[in-house]
């Protein structure tokens, strides 16, 4: 009975194990790659070409033609975290990788507000990172044609290359594999969001050359705002992200041409299918900004202001020539923290 018993475990765990092996399996790339940028939180090298992940075939070879490419990718990774962390600091959702701290309840469970946001977040962040690595230098197979030269009288070459930047990360993505049922199609709107928001950023700036301050020739290029600039418009598509009907989650049937004219409609915003869980459990404790965000953030249960005086130097002027002298001033300042 004790062989028999410990048998039935055995091959339980394995069918199981097997099971969610190819669950995660059918995960398209994008998915997966998405998936795999925003919860990995440390800089560890994983094996294959593109290092900062464990990567596809195609990612693979994409990466080897660009040999500097994990290294953009690992740009890319490190400013959509950083400034998905400091964009929603004061949010009820903060850029965590569960709700409500609890380990079986991810983001990426199902299509929340919060994963289409992501999506459209790493989308942004790939496309700005490569669109920098050519102006850098540092990608070498930019649309832009000549070299990148900086210096007082010339500008040449590649600026920020926002077309390159957004055909790559459409490429690396595999946007064509994604598939095209409802998850699918939403996903594919979402990155595609998350693109057109750094194009949004774009700029031509121009620097005139010639004798005493004259403008006889003038060399212009496209340059890209820091990509914090476009969290505002991230965010805002965040906010008024769209909730559409929920249709054969669990098949991959291409989705009906009815409900496909719908998402037409909305195809400049985000899209997501479920509803994000109450996330006033994991608000407690929390810092909020000001008494007006903590009526928000602490979800009706009061919070605590706790003061306290900060010195500073202030009213400095220059005496007797060459030195800097300064007051002391100090500050009351209040702290709020959510009950």
């Amino acid at each position: 009975m004790l062989t028999s018993s410990v048998i039935t475990v055995v091959v339980y765990f394995t069918v199981s194990s097997f099971a969610l092996q190819n669950v995660q399996g059918t995960k398209p790339v994008l998915q997966k790659t998405v998936e795999a940028l925003f919860m990995d939180r440390s800089e560890t090298i994983y094996p294959g070409t593109c290092e900062v992940f464990i990567s596809s075939t195609k990612q693979s070879k994409i990466c080897k033609r660009e040999p500097s490419l994990p290294k953009v990718l690992q740009t890319a990774k490190k400013q959509a975290i950083n400034a998905c962390i400091e964009t929603f600091q004061y949010d009820r959702w903060n850029c965590s990788l569960v709700f409500n701290r609890k380990a079986n309840k991810s983001i990426f469970n199902k299509i929340y507000r919060e994963t289409a946001f992501v999506h459209a977040l790493i989308a942004a962040s790939i496309t700005h990172a490569v669109a920098k690595g050519c102006a850098s230098g540092d990608i070498t197979r930019c649309s832009c044609i000549g070299s990148f030269k900086n210096t007082s009288w010339q500008i040449k070459g590649c600026g920020d290359d926002f077309k390159y930047g957004k055909k790559l990360t459409k490429n690396f993505l595999d946007l064509k594999h994604a598939g095209n049922d409802q998850i699918g199609e939403i996903l594919k709107q979402d990155v595609h969001i998350g693109m057109d928001a750094i194009g949004e950023q774009l700029k031509e700036v121009c620097k005139c050359h010639g004798f005493s301050g004259s403008c006889t020739t003038k060399t212009c290029w496209k340059k890209l705002a820091p990509f914090n600039s476009a969290m505002g418009l991230l965010k805002k598509h965040y906010h008024h992200a769209i909730k559409k009907k929920l249709v054969n989650y669990t098949t991959k049937r291409a989705i009906a041409p009815k409900a496909r004219r719908r998402m037409e409609k909305d195809r400049k915003s985000l899209l997501y299918l479920q509803k994000t869980p109450n996330l006033c459990v994991s608000t407690k404790s929390r810092a909020c900004k000001d008494r007006n965000n903590c009526a928000t953030l602490c979800c009706g249960r009061g919070f605590v202001v706790i003061k306290s005086f900060v010195r500073s130097r202030c009213r400095c002027k220059m005496v007797d020539c060459c030195v800097v002298k300064c007051d002391t001033c100090v500050e009351e300042v209040e702290n709020f923290t959510c009950k």
